[in-house]
């Protein structure tokens, strides 16, 4: 992987990340089940892109499934191989990356995918699932999109949080004419008796659910359905996130 599509600000936000409780990482699970494991043979291979901290990957593991995970963080990446030992990581970009068709699955949660910030950069990242997918292979990927976000993220938002060894404070601005969330967090980690402090920012890119549908089927996707998580699942913490789900065919 070279340095330029190495995300090493993500590296700091790896521990918080990773410290977002069980439940979370459970109720994907959930939906990942009713959509797509159901369907899949065990043990099937299933590639997680933008994998984080491994949480979800370790939970497949426990279902009997094989998993390649690939994040472009590495920090992400030692604590994912903590967290799922038997699975295998690799550090790279999801617009680069390029398997051969192996996969039963690829799957992309918590809106990973917002963080690219062009359609045509992320219609290349449906590309390489597709090469990477067998024939009849499903992909599953949520996202924020445009038309459940759009009048909550027209709101400055300000947050933040204290624990132990670690607190953050973090403010979320839309422009409307790019349509991209600028979220810029300052954070505070106690490391070795010394608090150090990190400042990030991240932007997300708002897509219509017309414009992701139609770049699915221009690579090639068949059976596109979107999902709105909140009213089709009942999960109110996300309800600014839509699911979508296609078959290579």
């Amino acid at each position: 992987m070279t340095t330029k599509n190495r995300y090493a600000e993500y590296d700091s936000l790896a521990s918080m990340y990773d410290d977002q409780g069980t439940q979370r990482h459970d109720i994907v699970v959930e939906q990942l089940e009713q959509l797509v494991l159901q369907h899949l043979p065990k043990p099937a291979r299933i590639l997680d892109i933008c994998c984080g901290t491994g949480q979800i990957a370790q939970r497949l593991l426990q279902k009997g499934y094989q998993v390649i995970g690939i994040d472009s963080s590495e920090e992400m990446l030692r604590y994912a191989r903590k967290n799922a030992p038997h699975a295998e990581f690799i550090l790279e970009d999801a617009r680069f990356f390029q398997f051969t068709s192996t996969f039963h699955a690829v799957i992309s949660t918590d809106v990973g995918l917002n963080l690219i910030n062009t359609l045509e950069e992320l219609k290349r990242v449906f590309q390489n699932v597709y090469q990477a997918l067998r024939e009849n292979g499903i992909f599953i990927f949520d996202l924020y999109v445009e038309e459940l976000c759009i009048e909550d993220w027209q709101t400055t938002k300000i947050q933040g949080e204290a624990k132990e060894n670690n607190a953050w404070i973090n403010q979320f601005d839309y422009d409307a004419e790019t349509k991209i969330g600028c979220d810029r967090t300052t954070r505070f980690e106690l490391i070795d008796g010394q608090w150090q402090r990190f400042n990030m920012t991240f932007n997300w890119k708002l897509y219509s659910i017309t414009d992701i549908k139609s770049a699915l089927a221009k690579v090639g996707y068949t059976d596109i359905v979107f999902y709105n998580i909140k009213n089709d699942f009942g999960i109110e913490s996300s309800g600014h996130v839509g699911c979508f789900v296609c078959r290579k065919s």
